[in-house]
């Protein structure tokens, strides 16, 4: 394999893909295909190899005890799965992943990950580059699930993202009350009456934060 990896691989990614070649950037690996709505692994299977999105895309969900389901996030390819798991002492899935459309993965096992980290210093400084970002990225999923209602779940998503005042949410409504866990009309009427209320300004997608004051006031 060797542009499947090359977004792991610092050097690989300065490469053009002629380029990867040469640098001997490869793995032993298989491939499975799945159709969409098939699930590609359900949660609590066991991450026994490096599960990496080649083509397609999938959502991923967490299922509670009493049957709730929560939207994570929604994964386009190249992307791994699961990456952060592989070498953990509890070594499974935290979520479902099922294919929104048809889909290639690639299975590359534990072994050949060690291996090719011990041969190339860059592919292990890209993994681990790689789980730190998925860190961040999992504690703000907290820290906006942490939010005690709808506003304040708005108010802190805006806050990481405005620079000199002003915001893309860089998601569409649907997307973001799934990365929220809220219904959609739950979140419209949130926004509308931010605006309403003149704590922020805001349309299709994008806006400015008119009360500093008051929004950062919204936060749990």
């Amino acid at each position: 394999m060797t542009s499947e990896l090359h977004f792991l691989c610092t050097i690989c990614r300065e490469e053009y893909l002629e380029g990867i070649y040469e640098i001997k950037c490869t793995i032993e690996h298989t491939v499975k295909k799945y159709e969409k709505g098939e699930c590609i692994a359900y949660q609590g299977d066991k991450v026994s190899h490096l599960y990496i999105l080649s083509k397609g895309k999938v959502k991923t969900e967490i299922v509670s005890d009493s049957g709730l389901t929560v939207s994570v996030e929604e994964i386009l390819a190249p992307y791994p799965l699961a990456a952060a798991f592989l070498f953990a002492d509890n070594n499974h899935f935290p979520v479902d992943v099922i294919a929104l459309e048809d889909c290639e993965v690639i299975l590359v096992s534990k072994d050949s990950v060690e291996k090719q980290m011990s041969l190339i210093p860059d592919f292990l400084r890209g993994f681990i580059a790689f789980i730190a970002n998925r860190v961040q990225f999992l504690s703000e999923r907290l820290k906006i699930f942490s939010q005690k209602n709808i506003k304040a779940k708005i108010a802190y998503y805006i806050l990481q993202r405005e620079k000199n005042g002003e915001f893309n949410l860089g998601r569409s409504i649907a997307s973001l009350a799934e990365y929220f866990g809220v219904e959609r009309p739950s979140l419209s009427r949130a926004l509308s009456e931010m605006k309403v209320d003149g704590v922020i300004k805001y349309e299709t997608g994008k806006g400015k934060i008119l009360k500093y004051n008051e929004i950062k006031e919204l936060l749990g």
